[in-house]
């Protein structure tokens, strides 16, 4: 299934990001050519448009403004960022019960406002710490710098927005997928925080500690009304395989449920799940073990842990089960795999 076809309705971030360009002085016409949308088009939530109609937008701005100046406009569109910029999304998140609940929720409804990257919550690296990684949807290319800036530091300036000054501090640490822009001094500046870049994919670092900031604001009902609102449309302009959701599922969570928890999570029966898996060639299973086997690389790759502890985390109930897993997804045991990587790096 190609990922730029299917329709979505128009993103709010995408009208909201039209919007700041035109602030910009630059002309409506030229921003929307090739895209299919006109004038009032863009400003209507019953709008779909698919991928390529999206990426054509933002090519335009990139024609506009000049491709040196995209990664610098990215966090500059995105220290506007606000609440109505992503519409129910922003109206969900703002009654999240705390700092973490706002991160699953945004990692959760990704596709709502930003269908380029899939998140996915790696494990932690540290006590109190957690990962993120974000995967390419398709091959951005020149787009990639302007789109992952807009979205992670737009995240980080909506939960500003909502928790004020207990969100300080919340992101630790970001690490980039792409090689460092000539204002590089700037990331440091909007993110206030370690920044790096030239990584294999973005990574961005939560502390848990301070995301028990509860929010005070909150109100369950307005809650319930988004949550509502927002699983309706996910479900319904869902453009994703099932396995796919299973996967998208399974990166938001700590913990790896068996099929009948995760059917009940996607709404269908455990029977159903099983039979739509089995149609795509797939066992739930061998979903677990991908999920699995992504998050052991990471953490093999990029922490200290020990083998024992990292197997722990993992939810095997003893190292030998880890190490007999990993041996069987990659040929070569966790700590091979270590060795190999550090020559690698000499």
């Amino acid at each position: 299934m190609d990922p730029l076809q299917p329709t979505y309705p128009m993103p709010a971030l995408l009208a909201f990001c039209i919007q700041q360009v035109l602030q910009r002085g630059y002309d409506l016409a030229e921003v929307l050519r090739g895209s299919g949308l006109d004038g009032r088009a863009y400003l209507q939530a019953e709008t779909l448009l698919n991928g390529k109609a999206e990426l054509a937008v933002y090519a335009n701005i990139q024609r506009l403004v000049g491709s040196n100046n995209m990664d610098e406009l990215g966090l500059a569109i995105a220290g506007e960022v606000n609440l109505n910029s992503l519409g129910m999304l922003g109206g969900l998140v703002a009654n999240a019960v705390d700092l973490n609940h706002a991160g699953y929720l945004l990692r959760r409804f990704q596709a709502l406002s930003n269908r380029w990257f899939t998140p996915e919550l790696i494990g932690s690296l540290e006590p109190g710490r957690a990962v993120v990684r974000y995967r390419q949807t398709v091959n951005l290319e020149r787009h990639y710098a302007f789109l992952i800036n807009l979205s992670m530091r737009g995240t980080q300036r909506l939960l500003g927005e909502i928790f004020g000054g207990a969100a300080k501090g919340f992101v630790t640490k970001v690490a980039f997928a792409y090689p460092p822009p000539e204002q590089a001094e700037r990331h440091l500046t909007e993110f206030n925080c370690p920044v790096s870049f030239g990584h294999d994919f973005t990574y961005i670092t939560f502390d848990h500690e301070i995301g028990r900031a509860i929010n005070p604001k909150r109100s369950e009902f307005t809650y319930n009304i988004f949550l509502q609102h927002c699983c309706e449309s996910a479900t319904r302009f869902a453009a994703t395989s099932c396995q796919q959701r299973v996967l998208n599922t399974l990166s938001c969570m700590d913990a790896y449920p068996g099929a009948a928890a995760m059917a009940e999570s996607l709404n269908c029966s455990e029977r159903s799940l099983r039979r739509h898996l089995n149609d795509e060639g797939v066992q739930y299973s061998e979903l677990i073990d991908k999920i699995r086997f992504d998050r052991a690389v990471y953490l093999l790759t990029h922490s200290d842990d020990s083998v024992k502890a990292i197997g722990y985390q993992l939810s095997y109930s003893e190292p030998a089960a880890f190490i007999r897993a990993f041996a069987r997804w990659s040929g070569t045991s966790p700590t091979e795999f270590r060795k190999t990587l550090a020559l690698a790096r000499l």
